[in-house]
């Protein structure tokens, strides 16, 4: 029993730092900006880099519930436009509800381990065998994890389109996704190499916070902690 809430609690720690992760580089606006910047896509598109900008602070607010609706205009090629059509529009409704429920796992996972560690420091009666046992649970989910990690990451680094098309068809129901850049602003600021830049720095800071906390994992169990973990 004590081992399969501690291999729970490991995946509720993955978890809480994954979609943390999500959230704390998807809203990150420095990032599109500078990513902006670099590609000269403003001139390319025949827009002001404040509009440019704008045109993505609008979608993020909506997608945070910063705003109602993603109508607004900018000014294209000297002309005034809306920026989102009915479809982008209509597309982005389903991301925000995609984002609001990987924000409810993330709350979901956060109190569950709560719960676990609480449950498990009344069991045992001890910080030491407390503190094994998170750090076992740790260890394991994070070496199932690494196998799918490790799987993704080559999918990704090999075929990122691939990955892209097959990741819309599991999380969205319809095909609103399919933007056409002749008629669709959306795919036009959010090409993908932007989109693939970005997962790039989602998977880097997810992997480097659950390494540090793995290694601190492994020091405490093999130096700190002989009297190990409950079975």
């Amino acid at each position: 029993m004590m081992k399969f809430f501690r291999f729970v609690l490991g995946w509720c720690v993955i978890l809480v730092l994954l979609l943390g992760s999500v959230r704390l580089n998807v809203f990150q606006t420095s990032f599109y900006e500078s990513f902006y910047k670099k590609e000269g896509l403003a001139e390319q598109i025949g827009v002001s880099e404040k509009d440019l900008n704008k045109s993505m602070q609008v979608m993020l607010d909506y997608v945070q519930g910063k705003r109602k609706d993603m109508e607004d205009t900018i000014f294209r090629n000297g002309k005034e436009t809306v920026i989102y059509n009915e479809k982008e529009m209509a597309h982005m409704v389903d991301v925000r509800a995609l984002y609001r429920n990987a924000m409810r796992v993330l709350a979901g996972s956060f109190i569950v381990g709560i719960v676990i560690v609480v449950w498990m420091a009344v069991m045992l009666k001890d910080k030491n065998r407390l503190l094994a046992n998170v750090c076992s649970g740790l260890l394991s989910a994070s070496l199932c994890f690494a196998i799918v990690l490790a799987w993704l990451g080559l999918w990704i680094a090999t075929d990122f389109n691939d990955f892209w098309i097959r990741f819309h068809h599991l999380f969205f129901s319809n095909d609103l996704w399919l933007l056409d850049p002749a008629t669709d602003f959306m795919i036009v600021i959010c090409p993908e190499n932007m989109f693939s830049a970005l997962v790039t720095r989602i998977v880097l800071l997810f992997v480097v916070v659950l390494g540090v906390l793995d290694g601190l994992a492994y020091f405490l169990l093999k130096r700190k902690l002989p009297i190990g973990s409950e079975k």
